[in-house]
């Protein structure tokens, strides 16, 4: 293990991604197919928002509202943490912590593109000694299981 961990040494390179106007049906398909924890919602080659799955339980189930209907774009959060793939692991677990999320796309600094994403299982796995910065991440998730 390196000294500074970069995220470009640990981030997932497949990233499920959506555009704003596909139905939450369309964007829940891609979850399970991808089996993925979240869906990154574009609009051209920008990303707009988010859809993990605790929004489509909240939007859709526990609001009775159809999926084939709502489109992406409004049930996705925005807007949307990012980070560099040349940032540190505990540069990334501190703005999961800091943030509340437990998902960052990863843009390159160069192109503002869509290269990856890292997610604080991605961080423990290979870098336990970050742990201590996301415990109040995975406190917050057991109180809030629908949250990001």
């Amino acid at each position: 293990m390196s000294v500074n961990p970069e995220v470009r040494d640990y981030m997932g390179m497949k990233v499920v991604t959506a555009d704003v106007s596909d139905s939450v049906f369309d964007v829940a398909s891609k979850l399970i197919e991808g089996k993925v924890g979240c869906v990154v919602i574009m609009q051209n080659d920008d990303i707009a928002g988010m859809v993990t799955k605790g929004d489509i339980i909240k939007n859709t189930i526990l609001s009775a509202q159809d999926p084939k209907k709502l489109r992406a774009s409004s049930i996705m959060t925005t807007p949307v943490v990012t980070i560099s793939p040349d940032n540190s692991l505990e540069e990334a677990a501190k703005k999961m912590s800091e943030r509340r999320i437990s998902k960052l796309p990863v843009i390159d600094d160069e192109s503002g593109l869509l290269v990856g994403i890292i997610t604080s299982t991605d961080i423990i796995r290979v870098e336990p000694n970050y742990v201590s910065h996301l415990k109040g991440l995975i406190a917050s998730s057991l109180d809030h299981p629908f949250s990001h």
